[in-house]
């Protein structure tokens, strides 16, 4: 069988070409005969030449580009690292210029450890084992050594808290110890939603799969707080949690120290404040002993409108300030915050003396009086002995 030539090759090329257009142009009536479309041919088969040479030729560097110098030259040429975070003292995850793919690696050694890693978290606890992701699998690595200790194995994979951690395989929530070994196996599923699994306190938040309902399980994987609550979260060390819009609040043994019935609790620098829903509020010590029986976030005194007008006002002072006399109340007005974005604030009334003379069961007050005052939502009028006058 005799060899095709590079020159016949191109020659069999451009002759098939030149037919074709002979063809395509014969269709609209151009002769050979005919000199003006001799001229047409040859100008058109020509434009089609080039377009046909720039046409491979992108094709051939996109190919080269890509396919060639990205695959087999780029990674023997090019191994810069874009950005580096420690696992530990000298074991970094490293990410890399022109890759998808990233590694683990020695910094003492100058070794890669582990290839073609997608991502590695760190315990917040720093735990020896850190969670990595490869190949779609997770599992996890001592972040000393750089080694793998689980191999990557779960669907999903949590950091380890308080010596566990959660993971998904074949469709089960499970949680294992630092060998890998399950030690708790409940039938739990994950939450579909934001999933988030950690230990606190000896206590870990799962979501119902279906409502995501929040609640408690020991470290024996036993429910010490159904599944039941919209919203949990640990507080300084006590659970803090929410239902049907009602706040309540169990010590960090699981015992019940408020029931959920409050509209509002906050934990802080020793001091519970409880907001409970007739508007009132209370602080507490850790030990739940009454700190303060009765909370007034601010004190404002009062101004109501007399008959009497000034008379020593300048005629050009009048455009921007009454000429009315205005006098002072007798009781003043607290504000009892809501405790929350959604919660109004109320208010009640103090007299001079300190004591309440109405709850905070109001949205607004206002003085009409020396001795009165029009409280909203309801529009009574009350006197400073907190009797409804009208």
């Amino acid at each position: 069988m005799r060899k095709v030539t590079f020159k016949e090759y191109f020659s069999i090329l451009f002759g098939g070409l030149w037919q074709g257009i002979l063809w395509v142009l014969g269709l609209f009536g151009y002769k050979d005969e005919n000199p003006f479309g001799k001229v047409v041919k040859r100008i058109f088969a020509s434009c089609v030449t080039v377009l046909m040479l720039l046409f491979t030729g992108c094709v051939l560097f996109a190919f080269a580009k890509q396919v060639v110098y990205n695959e087999f030259i780029r990674p023997h040429t090019n191994n810069r690292v874009w950005e580096e975070k420690y696992i530990s003292n000298h074991i970094v995850f490293q990410e890399m210029y022109y890759s998808d793919k990233n590694r683990v690696f020695d910094k003492n050694e100058q070794k890669v450890l582990l290839e073609d890693v997608d991502w590695v978290v760190v315990s917040d606890d720093k735990d020896s084992l850190a969670v990595y992701a490869r190949n779609g699998k997770r599992g996890y690595i001592n972040r000393f050594t750089g080694k793998v200790a689980i191999p990557e194995i779960y669907t999903r994979a949590w950091i380890f808290s308080e010596g566990l951690a959660a993971v998904e395989k074949d469709g089960e929530l499970l949680f294992i110890d630092h060998s890998g070994k399950v030690v708790i196996d409940k039938d739990f599923q994950v939450y579909f939603h934001d999933p988030k699994y950690a230990f606190k306190n000896g206590y870990c938040m799962i979501k119902n799969p279906v409502d995501g309902k929040m609640g408690l399980i020991d470290r024996a994987g036993n429910w010490v707080l159904n599944a039941e609550y919209d919203y949990l979260f640990n507080n300084e060390g006590f659970w803090q949690v929410e239902k049907d819009g009602y706040v309540g609040l169990y010590t960090s043994k699981m015992d019940l120290m408020f029931p959920v019935e409050n509209s509002a609790i906050f934990v802080d620098d020793s001091i519970i404040e409880v907001r409970y829903t007739n508007h009132t509020a209370k602080r507490y010590d850790y030990n739940g002993n009454v700190v303060v029986d009765f909370v007034i976030d601010e004190v404002y005194n009062m101004q109501y409108e007399t008959t009497e007008l000034r008379n020593d006002m300048e005629p050009s002072d009048s455009e921007f300030v009454d000429n009315k006399i205005y006098g002072i109340a007798n009781c003043q007005q607290y504000m009892v915050r809501g405790g929350t974005y959604n919660n109004s604030d109320y208010y009640g009334l103090l007299n001079r003396d300190g004591k309440t003379v109405t709850p905070p069961i109001y949205t607004s007050i206002k003085a009409i009086g020396k001795d009165l005052y029009l409280c909203q939502p309801d529009g009574v009028i009350v006197n400073d002995k907190g009797k409804i006058v009208h």
